[in-house]
């Protein structure tokens, strides 16, 4: 977008002034590669990262490739937490105790014998 604007050292002379933006079609596409290189953080920091450096990609790549390292340390280091891995190698295996009882008996299912009234019963069939 370029507007002109009157020069305030000069008289009677009109700079050209520039504004550069990023549009939401090159946000989203940021987004989408931050998502898919550094999960749902990167897909911020590289969306505000598009409109930190207004639309330029030069800059967008080379801040985005040692932040997305970054990221991804620290989702490695968060889902470790989560699912409570720890750094200490164990290597041993579990092995039940020895029991001397004997196995438990087992019972066997016996239905009652019909016990209700039979209503409705004809004698003669």
């Amino acid at each position: 977008m370029t507007t002109t604007t009157p020069d305030p050292i000069s008289t009677n002379t009109e700079r050209v002034l520039v504004r550069s933006t990023v549009t939401g079609f090159e946000q989203g596409i940021a987004a989408v590669a931050g998502l898919f290189t550094a999960g749902p953080i990167g897909a911020l920091a590289s969306w505000g990262t598009i409109r930190g450096v207004q639309g330029k990609w030069t800059p967008w790549f080379i801040l985005g490739v040692p932040g997305a390292i970054a990221i991804n340390v620290v989702n490695i280091a968060a889902l470790a937490v989560i699912t409570g891995a720890t750094s200490e190698s164990d290597t041993s295996t579990y092995t039940p105790p020895a029991t001397t009882e004997a196995a438990p008996i087992v019972y066997t299912y016996e239905a009652p014998t019909p016990s209700l009234p039979s209503y409705n019963r004809s004698e003669r069939y």
